[in-house]
């Protein structure tokens, strides 16, 4: 059996078939990443979330992608927040909320690991090359660099990738404040990059992007739990 996983989408314009058309767009390395662990991928674009969608699944990654609305963690947009879709942030919460009253597993990545915090009680620290003490954080602005991520002892993530791992980063928004969820992961300049919840079956965000740098591990664990 191949569970099947879905897999949040963004819409943007681009110039395909017809100037300024709205694409539903995602990396092809989610879903390749998804197929090499064993599962069967299924894309969601944004949109009404109905029970049917949610029954048919058996797990569910919250992608990458754009910032979020700003006034969902209370605070108004610094001037480097951009891009923002009222839609895909409401879309996106109704099925994290789906999956976590059903307790499907969870993978949240990128985007999805900041909306994941921000729906827990958190906030986001909203352009870290401003930010007192992650100025020198990392890439922005579609470059990328990695560092390394320290993963607490004894927590899920740990027992998948061991306590160090290099993350990648090209994100200029991260978590201030991860809410109610357990902070597993940070930085060497204490970035909060990785959160779970130990009270679900399997339950994991992280700031990096697994998909991109080849950590196949994290997605063989999350079709392991799907399969359970």
């Amino acid at each position: 059996m191949r569970p099947v996983i879905g897999i949040t989408t963004s819409i943007n314009t681009r110039d395909y078939e017809t100037p300024g058309q709205a694409v539903v767009m995602l990396p092809h390395n989610y879903p390749e990443a998804i197929r090499r662990a064993g599962g069967t991928p299924i894309l969601i674009p944004e949109g009404e979330v109905d029970d049917s969608l949610l029954d048919s699944l058996d797990g569910i990654v919250i992608s990458g992608g754009r910032d979020i609305n700003p006034k969902l963690y209370g605070e108004e947009a610094h001037e480097r927040t951009g891009d923002v879709r009222l839609e895909q942030d409401a879309s996106e919460l109704a099925l994290l909320r789906g999956a976590l009253e059903r307790d499907l597993p969870l993978l949240a990545v990128c985007r999805g690991h900041q909306l994941y915090c921000v729906e827990n009680g958190g906030r986001l620290h909203q352009h870290l090359p401003e930010t007192p003490g992650f100025e020198q954080h990392g890439a922005t602005g579609g470059e990328w660099s990695e560092h390394e991520v320290h993963i607490e002892e004894g927590s899920k993530l740990a027992s998948i990738v061991g306590t160090r791992i290099l993350g990648n980063s090209g994100h200029h928004q991260g978590v201030a404040d991860a809410g109610d969820l357990q902070v597993v992961g940070r930085t060497e300049d204490g970035l909060i990059e990785a959160v779970e919840d130990p009270d679900k079956k399997f339950c994991i965000s992280v700031q990096w992007h697994p998909e991109m740098i080849g950590q196949h591990e994290i997605f063989d664990a999350l079709i392991e739990a799907a399969r359970s």
